[in-house]
């Protein structure tokens, strides 16, 4: 038996590099569903009356976990658009801007509702320019930061929590990749602990 023939039309480079690029911007919408179905997850689980400590600790443990494969493919999505587009802009690889989650635990380390925290951005280098979060169950989200050294500090803790006044150091690559108080960002989403009043 021979191997069956597939014929393929012609199909111009830039073409196939733009679906690729296509075909991670719904990789990376994908990861956005899934982080905030963790996060109503999340929500679900505190706001029931009877929830007890071993359903706290249980929903954590698992929210950690998906987060945190979550993070290494939101890394491998990263390495593949950077690898796509140097074939589509050889020589001439514009930077990439960058998204930054946060998680917000306490002192415990279970995550806390972080409807009502909120952080600024601040570049080291223009002062002026600052970026503010929004929330997204237990985490907080900076998006389009550019390459650039920052300086991230809360400026409102989660409702019933203390904010955690030490300011963290975000470096950002033109990879679009982040380190975060000195860390790859990229494997384990970094957390910010507000612990309760």
């Amino acid at each position: 038996m021979s191997m069956p023939a597939i014929n393929i039309d012609e199909i111009d480079p830039r073409d196939a590099l733009a679906a690729i690029m296509a075909s991670i911007a719904l990789q990376e919408a994908a990861v956005a569903h899934i982080l905030n179905a963790e996060g109503e997850k999340i929500q679900a689980v505190v706001n029931l009356e009877e929830a007890t400590l071993e359903d706290l600790q249980g929903i954590n443990e698992s929210v950690s976990g998906l987060v945190d494969s979550v993070s290494s493919l939101a890394g491998e999505i990263q390495r593949k658009l950077r690898t796509a587009m140097e074939a589509l802009y050889p020589g001439e690889l514009p930077e990439i801007e960058a998204t930054l989650t946060v998680r917000i635990v306490d002192g415990a380390g279970l995550p806390v509702n972080a409807a009502d925290a909120a952080f600024t951005l601040i570049s080291n280098t223009e002062p002026t320019v600052q970026f503010t979060s929004f929330p997204v169950g237990s985490a907080v989200r900076i998006n389009n930061i550019p390459p650039g050294l920052y300086t991230l500090q809360q400026t409102s803790p989660a409702d019933g929590h203390e904010i955690d006044e030490f300011p963290h150091c975000v470096e950002v690559l033109s990879d679009g990749s982040i380190r975060f108080d000195g860390a790859d960002a990229s494997i384990h989403p970094p957390t910010v602990v507000n612990v309760a009043e």
